[in-house]
């Protein structure tokens, strides 16, 4: 027994020693070391590529800078600049998730301003026509809404408040689009209900001068003229040079007026109006 417990070890002593003598009689294994890239050119080299617009290149550079110097300033810089890329190349999805990255990696970033700004714009570059869909259309006005409470004296809250002012001309749109629809069928109750939304929610838009006119029409088919009547007057008092008046009045009054000739130069206004419009 004593014979045995003394065997083992002298085995396996020997293994050990026979595995070392081999491995003398092989060549030495060199283990080279990982090759350091210089973070200002190779920088300066995402950037020059990001500027003549070979994006894929800038990704790769930037995003080995992210990997190799993640300690330093320049892995925030380098992932806010891949997330820009994403974003000016039209892929929404792949720059908002980059954007989601950076908020829980660098929380406490001075960058974290433009950070919010630059998802509210993703989100707003998807914004559907006024026919379809506007759950983009909501999610970018509440994103918009957080840049100006969190960073009101920035130059982000200055352009979301511009942004959303064109939002809401968009979700007037929607309303005015789902009026048309109803009064077509003849479904005045569901038509005044969209019309009210306008009056309520978007007074300062575009089509605020359309809402009254249509509600004038809603109204005289109805047979309530007291009520058309009204809208007609609201109409006339603040937007009495109008077609949208003339047309108003013309009902209400049996009246025939000429409406004026479309002209070629047209306001700012007219020109989102003729874009958003859904006959």
């Amino acid at each position: 027994m004593f014979l045995q417990i003394i065997y083992k070890p002298i085995i396996f002593l020997i293994v050990i020693i026979s595995l070392f003598s081999c491995s003398s009689n092989n060549k030495k294994i060199l283990i080279e070391p990982k090759k350091k890239f210089d973070l200002e050119k190779v920088y300066k080299e995402a950037y020059k590529n990001f500027e003549i617009g070979k994006y894929d290149d800038a990704i790769k550079l930037f995003e080995i800078v992210e990997k190799e110097y993640s300690y330093t300033q320049w892995a925030s810089k380098s992932l806010l600049m891949r997330s820009y890329i994403y974003y000016d190349a039209g892929q929404y999805i792949k720059a908002l998730v980059h954007l989601q990255k950076f908020k829980k990696r660098y929380a406490g970033s001075k960058n974290i301003d433009y950070v919010e700004y630059l998802i509210g714009m993703c989100i707003f570059e998807q914004i559907n026509f006024a026919a379809l869909s506007q759950e983009n259309t909501y999610l970018a006005l509440r994103q918009f809404d957080k840049v100006i409470k969190q960073f009101p004296n920035t130059e982000y809250a200055y352009d979301a408040k511009f942004k959303i002012d064109l939002i809401n001309e968009q979700l007037a749109a929607k309303e005015m689009y789902l009026a048309r629809f109803y009064m077509k069928k003849q479904k005045w109750t569901p038509a005044l209900l969209r019309l009210n939304n306008v009056l309520e929610k978007y007074e300062t838009t575009i089509f605020i001068e359309e809402t009254l006119h249509r509600l004038v029409e809603i109204y005289y088919n109805l047979g309530n003229m007291q009520a058309a009547r009204k809208y007609a007057s609201i109409l006339g008092y603040n937007y009495n040079d109008s077609d949208w008046y003339k047309r108003s009045y013309n009902i209400v009054e049996s009246a025939n007026i000429p409406l004026s000739k479309s002209k070629q130069n047209k306001s700012f206004k007219d020109s989102i109006k003729q874009i958003l419009r859904m006959n």
